[in-house]
């Protein structure tokens, strides 16, 4: 029978069609998410055989859904989730909002009402009573038993919201003798469609409350400094176990949501923007209601009030605290660049400063904070030649000075969210981020240059030397790597009791780092391997057996990696080297060329790039080990 002829009963029960090998949609990925693209009907010439039209059975279903009365017994179910399409989510047979909607213009029959009295349509799900009851934590829940109490509670509370006028919660229906007006039964009609706009209103709200907490969890994750690359796995698994129809694309800086309606074909697209930064202690607290969340351990109501407590709450640690941690982060970090005791309180003074014109004037100034990164560079190492000429340089040594003082805006964790993000395969956000993060280095390499060659146009008498005399002993880094962790912490707002594990392991991964480098000192990319592997390691046996976030505490261990990786490579003091020959009257001026110039600036970018690569094959690799089949309920909240 050709699908024309059918009647709409017989379309409600036509059987899904067995789809061939040959009729499978095929998939190309142009970045994390899939787009289909249709196998084609005449692939050798020949038109291809197939069973009755599915697309006319969903058609008849979207009709029936403008027309009066019931559109099916059973309910088209949507397309099942495609496993290739990873962060496409699906498998909601409820329909969106608009679906629920388009059923308010549906006039009840009487064969509708339920015949049990206990019946009762789904509902929200109902308020935590966290506050009287000591909740456990999401980890020491039973996975495989189900809600009992929450089913319960959905019964009450669906019942007595379809029946707001029975004080007992359950309307208990009586028998009426049929009555020759007709009354009864357009009483019974109307009492039909209260029960129809309760139960839609019901299932409205429920759609628009998981909405709206995928939404602000996505923006809580953004704010805080999630790992980019796993943003998308994130919220997917949160729309699968909400059963939210959704598809996630992640660019810097923004989210794109679709809320998908698979009975209505309809979408509707969330845009979420907001400035990415990194937050530790608040990244714990959304992991919290993130896990509590998805095994239900709290309600969605709880979850969305704590989420807008988290968001909106203060700084753990106030600005002026911050500003003299990024001096004393300076001053720990120096003996990477063979600074001496003599050096260190410049470089706090510098350091501090750095602090005050990133925390409190570029925030003020939306001009100033686009040539925040060059002006910095400029003025630091302006004031940095100037302490290094003082006694034609044997007091202050030039180059600890410069590059001690601006290591803490070195684009370290920018260029490896980038690695991180292409090692994922995600294209889009990994390429426009390592493009950025390039710009970002040779910002930092032209404001070194323009800084060094100022100071030596106004002294003449100024030091050209690149080497530090008389250098602290390397084994000196074993207790400042720790103090510099400390100090890096708050200027990332950690919380005190995640300090001594970040301590810990950012510790062990310089010392696998310290010897390693040692051994392959002809090729640093792959000493830096071994100590993000094992930061890696360690980090997630830290949350899989204490259920931390392995993410917050790999942070500061990345931090460490990061300036002693441009240390060993030299190409800040190349940089100088160039500078210090651009100036008039130099003796090396004559024998730079512009080609050597400009080989020199690309080194600091080129140089990090290298180094996160390895970086990035150590944790993914060490990540493997740990959780060699991934997390199934969850995403893996590390690096």
């Amino acid at each position: 029978m050709a699908p024309e002829s059918l009647d709409a009963h017989e379309l409600c029960h036509l059987p899904a069609p067995s789809a061939s090998p040959a009729d499978q949609p095929r998939t190309v990925r142009l970045n994390v998410p899939a787009v289909r693209v249709a196998s084609p009907d005449h692939a050798d010439g020949q038109p291809t055989p197939s069973g009755p039209d599915n697309h006319a059975v969903a058609a008849e279903e979207l009709l029936k859904a403008h027309r009066q009365g019931p559109v099916c017994e059973k309910p088209l179910q949507p397309p099942a989730e495609d496993e290739s399409e990873k962060y496409a989510v699906s498998g909601n047979a409820q329909g969106g909002v608009f679906y629920q909607l388009l059923q308010a213009y549906k006039n009840p029959s009487l064969g509708d009402l339920p015949s049990d009295p206990n019946f009762a349509y789904p509902a929200p799900r109902p308020a935590s009573s966290a506050a009287t009851t000591p909740r456990r934590k999401w980890y020491e829940q039973d996975k495989d038993a189900p809600s009992r109490d929450t089913m319960a509670t959905l019964v009450g509370a669906s019942a007595k919201l379809a029946n707001p006028n029975d004080k007992d919660g359950v309307e208990q229906r009586r028998g009426h003798k049929r009555d020759h007006n007709g009354s009864h039964i357009m009483s019974m009609v109307w009492k039909a469609k209260e029960e129809q706009d309760a139960r839609i209103k019901i299932h409205v709200a429920d759609i628009l409350k998981r909405q709206q907490y995928i939404v602000k969890m996505c923006r809580a994750l953004m704010l805080f400094g999630a790992p980019t690359h796993r943003l998308e796995e994130y919220l997917a698994m949160t729309a699968k176990v909400l059963e939210i129809n959704s598809q996630f694309l992640y660019v810097p800086g923004c989210m794109l949501i679709s809320f998908d309606d698979a009975l209505t074909h309809t979408a509707e697209v969330k845009i979420v923007r907001t400035v990415q930064g990194v937050n530790l202690a608040k990244l714990k607290d959304t992991h919290d209601i993130y896990k509590e969340a998805l095994h239900d351990v709290i309600s969605l109501d709880e979850a969305l009030s704590r989420l807008d407590e988290v968001i909106n709450s203060k700084d753990r640690h106030p600005v002026w605290l911050c500003v003299i941690m990024y001096g004393l982060a300076s001053t720990a970090v120096s003996t990477f660049f063979k600074a001496r005791f003599i050096d260190m309180p410049v470089i706090f003074v510098l350091g501090t400063t750095l602090g005050f014109l990133q925390l409190v004037i570029a925030p003020l100034s939306p001009t100033y904070s686009t040539v925040f990164e060059v002006s910095a560079a400029i003025l630091m190492t302006f004031l940095a030649r100037a302490f290094g000429s003082i006694r034609g340089g044997d007091l202050f040594c030039f180059s600890a000075l410069a590059q001690s003082s601006i290591a803490m805006i070195l684009p370290g964790w920018l260029v490896l969210s980038a690695a991180l993000e292409l090692q994922s395969k995600a294209i889009v956000p990994g390429s426009i981020r390592l493009v950025f993060a390039i710009i970002y280095s040779l910002f930092l390499g032209y404001g070194i240059t323009v800084g060094t060659a100022l100071y030596g146009a106004i002294d003449a008498n100024a030091t050209n030397d690149t080497v530090c005399r008389d250098p602290l002993h390397p084994y000196w880094n074993f207790l400042f790597v720790p103090l510099y962790v400390f100090f890096q912490t708050f200027t990332v707002q950690a919380k005190y009791k995640q300090m001594p594990a970040m301590i810990g392991i950012a510790l062990a991964g310089y010392i696998v780092n310290f010897y390693s480098n040692m051994k392959f000192s002809a090729s640093a990319p792959i000493a830096y391997t071994f100590g993000a592997f094992a930061i890696g390691v360690l980090a997630n046996l830290y949350s899989r057996l204490k259920h931390g976030v392995a993410a917050a505490v790999l942070l500061p261990a990345v931090y460490v990696q990061v300036p002693g990786s441009l240390a060993s490579s030299g190409s800040i003091a190349s940089a100088l080297t160039t500078a210090s020959s651009l100036i008039k009257g130099s003796n090396g001026a004559a024998n730079v060329s512009p080609d050597h110039l400009n080989a020199i600036i690309f080194n600091v970018a080129a140089s990090m790039i290298q180094i996160a690569i390895g970086i990035t094959v150590g944790l993914f690799m060490s990540a493997l080990v740990i959780y060699p089949m991934g997390k199934r309920r969850s995403g893996l909240w590390t690096l």
